[in-house]
């Protein structure tokens, strides 16, 4: 297959112990199950725009070049259109090993993580929506084999579904989100060559939804 506006394909390598310990140290490291808090009404909160998050021991940044790193949350074009310039934003996070993926036959190096945000005017019920993105796009998605049960939990701001998977020959763990302003989705590639746990994957979530939002009117 092409390079060009692909996604990454096949599993080069994986991240190393070292590497491994610093990620774990960042969140937790353990199999537990994420709490959930009850979801909150909606305060009126909206984005202006989505800026580069901020992930501890990760280095981040905007996704740059043609090759597509991640899963595309479905557009949901019941919500109300958000009227800014930039709606739509992906961004990486690189830990402190490299990830090396076979991409259109050639080796490239693989963010740890891969994030996209959407804003939209509103989100009036982000756990129905949550669960609305995962069905139309990570379940649906041929390209993914699914492994064990989806996860949901709710934060007083925001709902997260978190789910296993296989692309490829790689385990992946894949978090979609939704709070009353934006909706998300990120890939977490796989430190040591293992699934990253759930628990794991929704606090780097709660990280990159608590970092990379800007708070502003709908319309700037």
């Amino acid at each position: 297959m092409s390079s060009e506006g692909a996604y990454v394909r096949g599993w080069k390598g994986a991240v190393g112990a070292a590497g491994m310990a610093l990620l774990l140290a960042g969140c937790g490291g353990d199999a537990s199950k994420p709490e959930s808090e009850l979801l909150g009404k909606d305060t009126g909160i909206r984005y202006a725009k989505s800026q580069v998050p901020t992930v501890r021991n990760m280095t981040c940044d905007r996704k740059r070049g043609s090759v597509r790193y991640g899963l595309n949350a479905h557009k949901d074009e019941s919500l109300p259109e958000h009227k800014g310039e930039k709606d739509s934003e992906d961004y990486v996070c690189y830990g402190p090993d490299r990830i090396s993926l076979a991409a259109g036959g050639r080796t490239v190096t693989a963010p740890h993580i891969a994030a996209e945000y959407d804003l939209y005017g509103a989100v009036p019920d982000p756990l129905k929506t949550v669960k609305s993105v995962y069905s139309e796009s990570l379940a649906e998605d041929d390209e993914r084999t699914l492994v064990g049960e989806a996860e949901t939990v709710t934060t007083k701001t925001a709902a997260i579904t978190c789910q296993k998977n296989v692309f490829e020959t790689f385990p992946m763990t894949t978090c979609l989100w939704a709070n009353h302003g934006a909706v998300g989705a990120v890939d977490f590639y796989p430190p040591a060559g293992r699934h990253p746990e759930i628990a794991e994957a929704v606090a780097r979530t709660k990280e990159l939804i608590a970092t990379g939002l800007v708070e502003g009117s709908v319309n700037s």
